[in-house]
Protein backbone atom coordinates (compact mmCIF):
# COMPACT_ATOMS: atom_id res chain seq x y z
CA UNK A 1 0.00 0.00 0.00
CA UNK A 2 1.40 3.61 -0.66
CA UNK A 3 2.54 5.61 1.93
CA UNK A 4 -0.17 7.37 4.38
CA UNK A 5 -1.33 11.22 4.10
CA UNK A 6 -0.52 11.40 8.20
CA UNK A 7 -0.38 8.66 11.20
CA UNK A 8 -2.39 9.62 13.52
CA UNK A 9 -1.61 9.24 17.39
CA UNK A 10 -4.58 7.91 18.93
CA UNK A 11 -8.38 7.75 19.26
CA UNK A 12 -9.43 10.40 20.60
CA UNK A 13 -13.45 10.52 21.12
CA UNK A 14 -16.34 9.52 19.55
CA UNK A 15 -19.61 11.67 18.82
CA UNK A 16 -22.82 9.71 20.04
CA UNK A 17 -26.50 11.27 19.86
CA UNK A 18 -29.52 9.35 21.76
CA UNK A 19 -33.17 10.47 21.94
CA UNK A 20 -33.12 10.33 25.79
CA UNK A 21 -29.64 12.08 26.69
CA UNK A 22 -30.33 11.60 30.23
CA UNK A 23 -31.15 8.04 30.36
CA UNK A 24 -28.31 7.39 28.23
CA UNK A 25 -25.62 9.42 30.94
CA UNK A 26 -27.65 7.40 33.59
CA UNK A 27 -25.89 4.05 31.99
CA UNK A 28 -22.64 5.85 31.21
CA UNK A 29 -22.17 6.98 34.55
CA UNK A 30 -22.65 3.58 36.24
CA UNK A 31 -20.54 1.97 32.88
CA UNK A 32 -18.17 4.41 34.76
CA UNK A 33 -16.75 7.15 32.48
CA UNK A 34 -17.59 10.45 34.00
CA UNK A 35 -18.88 14.26 33.18
CA UNK A 36 -15.71 16.31 32.37
CA UNK A 37 -18.15 19.25 31.85
CA UNK A 38 -21.75 20.28 30.41
CA UNK A 39 -22.78 22.46 27.84
CA UNK A 40 -25.93 23.22 26.52
CA UNK A 41 -26.16 20.86 23.38
CA UNK A 42 -23.80 17.98 24.98
CA UNK A 43 -22.35 16.45 28.02
CA UNK A 44 -18.47 15.48 27.73
CA UNK A 45 -17.45 12.56 29.36
CA UNK A 46 -14.15 11.23 30.60
CA UNK A 47 -11.93 8.59 31.86
CA UNK A 48 -9.12 9.06 34.98
CA UNK A 49 -6.54 9.21 32.63
CA UNK A 50 -5.98 12.99 32.09
CA UNK A 51 -6.93 13.06 28.27
CA UNK A 52 -9.40 15.24 27.86
CA UNK A 53 -13.34 14.01 26.98
CA UNK A 54 -13.38 10.72 25.51
CA UNK A 55 -17.15 10.44 24.73
CA UNK A 56 -19.54 13.34 23.74
CA UNK A 57 -23.43 12.76 24.61
CA UNK A 58 -25.96 14.75 22.40
CA UNK A 59 -29.60 14.26 21.51
CA UNK A 60 -30.70 12.87 18.42
CA UNK A 61 -31.16 9.38 16.67
CA UNK A 62 -29.28 6.64 18.71
CA UNK A 63 -26.01 5.74 17.31
CA UNK A 64 -22.75 7.30 16.80
CA UNK A 65 -22.21 10.26 14.73
CA UNK A 66 -18.46 10.87 14.41
CA UNK A 67 -14.95 9.42 15.67
CA UNK A 68 -11.85 11.26 16.03
CA UNK A 69 -8.63 10.91 16.12
CA UNK A 70 -5.60 13.12 17.55
CA UNK A 71 -3.05 14.35 14.86
CA UNK A 72 0.58 14.18 16.20
CA UNK A 73 0.83 17.82 15.22
CA UNK A 74 -0.13 20.97 13.33
CA UNK A 75 1.33 20.06 10.15
CA UNK A 76 -0.83 16.70 10.08
CA UNK A 77 -3.78 18.92 9.82
CA UNK A 78 -2.52 20.84 7.38
CA UNK A 79 -1.82 17.85 5.35
CA UNK A 80 -5.02 16.51 5.53
CA UNK A 81 -7.06 18.77 4.99
CA UNK A 82 -5.32 18.21 1.10
CA UNK A 83 -7.32 15.54 1.09
CA UNK A 84 -10.26 15.60 -1.57
CA UNK A 85 -13.66 15.76 0.87
CA UNK A 86 -11.70 16.91 3.42
CA UNK A 87 -13.02 20.38 5.11
CA UNK A 88 -10.73 23.22 5.82
CA UNK A 89 -8.70 23.40 9.37
CA UNK A 90 -11.59 25.20 12.10
CA UNK A 91 -11.31 25.93 15.51
CA UNK A 92 -13.31 23.27 17.70
CA UNK A 93 -15.47 25.58 19.61
CA UNK A 94 -15.72 23.04 22.73
CA UNK A 95 -14.73 22.98 26.36
CA UNK A 96 -10.83 20.96 25.16
CA UNK A 97 -10.55 23.74 22.12
CA UNK A 98 -7.89 22.60 19.51
CA UNK A 99 -8.62 22.37 16.08
CA UNK A 100 -9.95 20.30 13.54
CA UNK A 101 -10.30 18.71 9.98
CA UNK A 102 -13.38 16.59 9.04
CA UNK A 103 -13.92 13.81 6.11
CA UNK A 104 -16.23 10.84 5.62
CA UNK A 105 -15.67 7.46 5.11
CA UNK A 106 -16.49 5.40 2.54
CA UNK A 107 -19.97 4.30 4.51
CA UNK A 108 -20.53 7.97 5.52
CA UNK A 109 -19.14 7.93 9.21
CA UNK A 110 -17.94 11.29 10.01
CA UNK A 111 -13.91 11.36 10.82
CA UNK A 112 -12.48 14.14 12.95
CA UNK A 113 -9.18 14.67 13.01
CA UNK A 114 -8.12 17.14 16.17
CA UNK A 115 -4.64 18.73 17.24
CA UNK A 116 -4.04 21.22 20.57
CA UNK A 117 -7.03 19.82 22.65
CA UNK A 118 -6.19 20.71 26.47
CA UNK A 119 -5.59 18.31 29.10
CA UNK A 120 -7.19 17.46 32.13
CA UNK A 121 -5.58 16.56 35.95
CA UNK A 122 -5.95 12.41 36.23
CA UNK A 123 -9.17 11.54 38.25
CA UNK A 124 -8.55 8.97 40.58
CA UNK A 125 -8.02 5.86 39.02
CA UNK A 126 -9.02 1.93 39.61
CA UNK A 127 -7.28 1.02 43.74
CA UNK A 128 -4.35 -0.85 42.60
CA UNK A 129 -3.07 -3.65 44.13
CA UNK A 130 -0.35 -6.67 43.79
CA UNK A 131 -1.49 -10.49 42.97
CA UNK A 132 -0.49 -13.84 44.71
CA UNK A 133 -0.24 -15.39 41.25
CA UNK A 134 1.98 -17.76 39.28
CA UNK A 135 3.69 -19.15 42.04
CA UNK A 136 4.89 -15.22 42.80
CA UNK A 137 3.94 -13.72 46.69
CA UNK A 138 3.38 -10.19 45.85
CA UNK A 139 0.80 -8.91 48.42
CA UNK A 140 1.64 -10.55 52.23
CA UNK A 141 -0.92 -9.13 54.81
CA UNK A 142 -3.04 -6.59 52.71
CA UNK A 143 -6.65 -7.28 51.61
CA UNK A 144 -6.97 -6.43 47.87
CA UNK A 145 -7.99 -3.41 46.97
CA UNK A 146 -11.43 -3.77 45.30
CA UNK A 147 -14.24 -1.25 45.65
CA UNK A 148 -17.99 -2.19 44.81
CA UNK A 149 -19.88 0.26 41.98
CA UNK A 150 -18.51 1.47 38.71
CA UNK A 151 -15.01 0.54 37.00
CA UNK A 152 -13.12 3.21 36.50
CA UNK A 153 -12.87 3.74 33.26
CA UNK A 154 -9.12 5.30 31.93
CA UNK A 155 -9.72 5.78 28.46
CA UNK A 156 -11.30 5.19 25.20
CA UNK A 157 -9.44 2.20 23.24
CA UNK A 158 -10.98 1.13 20.31
CA UNK A 159 -13.97 0.68 18.29
CA UNK A 160 -15.16 -1.46 15.64
CA UNK A 161 -16.47 -0.50 11.98
CA UNK A 162 -19.64 -2.41 10.22
CA UNK A 163 -19.73 -2.83 6.83
CA UNK A 164 -20.15 -5.09 4.03
CA UNK A 165 -16.94 -4.47 2.64
CA UNK A 166 -14.69 -3.90 5.43
CA UNK A 167 -11.13 -4.81 3.24
CA UNK A 168 -11.97 -1.34 1.20
CA UNK A 169 -12.91 0.67 4.60
CA UNK A 170 -9.67 -0.46 6.34
CA UNK A 171 -8.15 0.43 3.03
CA UNK A 172 -9.43 4.12 3.33
CA UNK A 173 -8.20 4.62 6.77
CA UNK A 174 -4.73 3.14 6.05
CA UNK A 175 -4.08 5.63 3.00
CA UNK A 176 -5.25 8.64 4.89
CA UNK A 177 -4.74 7.89 8.86
CA UNK A 178 -1.96 5.54 8.89
CA UNK A 179 -3.58 2.65 10.46
CA UNK A 180 -1.46 -0.61 9.72
CA UNK A 181 -3.22 -4.43 9.72
CA UNK A 182 -2.28 -6.24 12.74
CA UNK A 183 -4.01 -9.36 12.20
CA UNK A 184 -6.67 -10.66 9.87
CA UNK A 185 -10.06 -13.29 9.83
CA UNK A 186 -11.06 -14.61 6.67
CA UNK A 187 -14.74 -15.74 5.76
CA UNK A 188 -14.83 -19.27 4.50
CA UNK A 189 -15.79 -17.38 1.33
CA UNK A 190 -12.17 -15.84 1.11
CA UNK A 191 -13.64 -12.59 1.77
CA UNK A 192 -12.82 -10.52 4.77
CA UNK A 193 -14.35 -11.09 8.75
CA UNK A 194 -11.94 -8.65 9.87
CA UNK A 195 -9.03 -6.55 9.68
CA UNK A 196 -7.92 -5.45 13.22
CA UNK A 197 -5.73 -2.56 13.19
CA UNK A 198 -3.54 -0.68 14.70
CA UNK A 199 -1.87 2.81 15.21
CA UNK A 200 1.38 3.23 13.34
CA UNK A 201 4.04 4.75 15.84
CA UNK A 202 7.01 3.06 14.09
CA UNK A 203 9.02 1.34 17.09
CA UNK A 204 6.82 2.44 20.01
CA UNK A 205 4.10 -0.46 21.25
CA UNK A 206 0.70 0.36 21.08
CA UNK A 207 -2.55 -1.68 21.58
CA UNK A 208 -3.18 -4.58 19.25
CA UNK A 209 -6.38 -2.43 17.46
CA UNK A 210 -7.48 0.80 17.83
CA UNK A 211 -10.03 0.42 14.94
CA UNK A 212 -11.48 -3.36 13.69
CA UNK A 213 -13.11 -3.33 10.01
CA UNK A 214 -16.09 -5.43 11.10
CA UNK A 215 -18.36 -7.60 7.79
CA UNK A 216 -21.62 -6.77 8.67
CA UNK A 217 -24.37 -9.90 8.78
CA UNK A 218 -26.61 -7.39 7.56
CA UNK A 219 -24.12 -5.66 5.22
CA UNK A 220 -25.24 -2.04 6.47
CA UNK A 221 -22.55 0.50 8.35
CA UNK A 222 -22.33 1.69 11.70
CA UNK A 223 -20.51 1.87 14.79
CA UNK A 224 -20.73 -1.66 16.11
CA UNK A 225 -19.28 -1.24 19.72
CA UNK A 226 -16.86 1.58 21.28
CA UNK A 227 -14.52 0.27 24.17
CA UNK A 228 -12.82 1.19 27.07
CA UNK A 229 -10.15 0.22 29.11
CA UNK A 230 -10.93 -0.08 33.03
CA UNK A 231 -7.77 -0.56 35.82
CA UNK A 232 -7.55 -4.06 36.49
CA UNK A 233 -9.60 -7.78 36.27
CA UNK A 234 -10.92 -6.73 39.84
CA UNK A 235 -12.32 -3.24 38.20
CA UNK A 236 -13.77 -5.01 35.34
CA UNK A 237 -15.52 -8.20 37.40
CA UNK A 238 -16.57 -4.96 40.25
CA UNK A 239 -18.20 -2.87 37.00
CA UNK A 240 -19.91 -6.22 35.43
CA UNK A 241 -21.44 -7.24 39.21
CA UNK A 242 -22.29 -3.42 39.32
CA UNK A 243 -23.94 -2.71 36.08
CA UNK A 244 -25.74 -6.28 36.65
CA UNK A 245 -27.32 -4.74 39.93
CA UNK A 246 -28.66 -1.94 37.98
CA UNK A 247 -30.53 -4.80 35.20
CA UNK A 248 -28.42 -3.74 32.48
CA UNK A 249 -28.45 -5.53 29.34
CA UNK A 250 -24.93 -7.78 29.21
CA UNK A 251 -24.30 -8.74 25.90
CA UNK A 252 -21.11 -11.15 25.85
CA UNK A 253 -18.61 -12.04 28.49
CA UNK A 254 -16.59 -12.21 30.35
CA UNK A 255 -14.11 -13.39 28.55
CA UNK A 256 -10.35 -12.93 26.99
CA UNK A 257 -10.13 -12.64 23.16
CA UNK A 258 -7.61 -14.42 20.94
CA UNK A 259 -6.78 -11.56 18.76
CA UNK A 260 -6.12 -8.62 20.77
CA UNK A 261 -5.41 -10.61 23.85
CA UNK A 262 -7.77 -8.95 26.23
CA UNK A 263 -10.64 -10.02 29.26
CA UNK A 264 -13.83 -7.95 28.00
CA UNK A 265 -17.06 -7.22 28.97
CA UNK A 266 -19.84 -6.22 26.56
CA UNK A 267 -23.13 -4.16 27.52
CA UNK A 268 -25.57 -2.37 25.80
CA UNK A 269 -26.83 0.84 26.39
CA UNK A 270 -30.10 1.72 26.91
CA UNK A 271 -30.62 2.87 22.90
CA UNK A 272 -28.38 -0.23 21.36
CA UNK A 273 -25.17 0.64 21.44
CA UNK A 274 -22.53 -1.90 22.03
CA UNK A 275 -20.11 -0.53 25.13
CA UNK A 276 -16.90 -3.19 26.06
CA UNK A 277 -14.81 -2.82 29.29
CA UNK A 278 -11.47 -4.56 28.43
CA UNK A 279 -8.01 -4.77 30.36
CA UNK A 280 -4.79 -6.54 29.70
CA UNK A 281 -3.84 -5.70 25.73
CA UNK A 282 -1.57 -6.95 24.08
CA UNK A 283 0.93 -5.31 22.18
CA UNK A 284 1.93 -4.72 18.81
CA UNK A 285 4.48 -2.22 16.77
CA UNK A 286 5.76 -1.65 13.26
CA UNK A 287 7.97 -4.91 13.51
CA UNK A 288 5.43 -7.15 14.55
CA UNK A 289 4.10 -9.44 11.83
CA UNK A 290 0.35 -9.41 11.09
CA UNK A 291 -1.33 -13.19 10.84
CA UNK A 292 -4.26 -14.45 8.94
CA UNK A 293 -6.68 -16.89 10.54
CA UNK A 294 -9.34 -18.39 8.71
CA UNK A 295 -13.33 -17.68 10.78
CA UNK A 296 -13.91 -21.36 11.38
CA UNK A 297 -10.55 -21.93 13.03
CA UNK A 298 -10.96 -18.99 15.25
CA UNK A 299 -11.88 -19.34 19.47
CA UNK A 300 -11.29 -17.12 22.03
CA UNK A 301 -8.98 -18.21 24.59
CA UNK A 302 -12.02 -18.62 27.40
CA UNK A 303 -15.49 -17.17 27.86
CA UNK A 304 -19.01 -17.55 26.63
CA UNK A 305 -20.15 -17.64 22.83
CA UNK A 306 -21.34 -14.28 21.96
CA UNK A 307 -25.32 -13.70 22.56
CA UNK A 308 -27.47 -13.06 18.81
CA UNK A 309 -27.72 -9.27 19.71
CA UNK A 310 -23.42 -9.26 19.55
CA UNK A 311 -23.24 -11.26 16.55
CA UNK A 312 -26.12 -9.65 14.32
CA UNK A 313 -26.11 -5.56 14.94
CA UNK A 314 -29.87 -5.78 12.59
CA UNK A 315 -32.17 -8.49 11.07
CA UNK A 316 -32.84 -8.78 7.92
CA UNK A 317 -32.80 -11.43 5.02
CA UNK A 318 -28.67 -10.67 4.51
CA UNK A 319 -28.35 -11.39 8.03
CA UNK A 320 -30.23 -14.48 8.34
CA UNK A 321 -28.49 -15.98 5.42
CA UNK A 322 -25.58 -15.08 5.83
CA UNK A 323 -25.71 -16.26 9.56
CA UNK A 324 -26.86 -19.81 7.93
CA UNK A 325 -23.82 -19.52 5.70
CA UNK A 326 -21.47 -18.95 8.99
CA UNK A 327 -22.79 -21.57 10.91
CA UNK A 328 -22.98 -24.35 8.40
CA UNK A 329 -19.30 -23.89 7.73
CA UNK A 330 -18.43 -24.34 11.46
CA UNK A 331 -20.58 -27.44 11.35
CA UNK A 332 -18.36 -28.56 8.75
CA UNK A 333 -15.19 -27.85 10.38
CA UNK A 334 -15.78 -29.45 13.42
CA UNK A 335 -17.58 -32.43 11.78
CA UNK A 336 -13.78 -32.71 9.69
CA UNK A 337 -11.82 -32.54 12.93
CA UNK A 338 -13.89 -34.92 14.81
CA UNK A 339 -13.00 -37.23 11.60
CA UNK A 340 -9.34 -36.26 12.02
CA UNK A 341 -8.87 -37.08 15.11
Amino acid sequence: MSEPVIKVKRLAYVRVAAPEPARAEAFLLEFGLQVATRTDDAVYLRGTDPDPHCYVLSRGAAGVTAIAFEADDASDLERIARVEGASPIEKLDEPAGGQVVRLRDPQGMQVEIVHGLATLEAAEPAPPHAFNMDGRIRREGDLPAVRPGPSHVRRIGHLVLESGDPASVYRWYHERLGLRKADEIHLPGGGTQMVFASLDRGREFVDHHVVGFQYALDEGARVQHVAFEVGNLDDLMAGHHHLKSRGRKAVWGVGRHRYGGQIYDYWASPFGLIHEHWTDTDLVNAETAPTDCDFVDLEEYWGPQPSLSFVVSRWNWKAVRNLASLLAARLRAMRRSRAGA
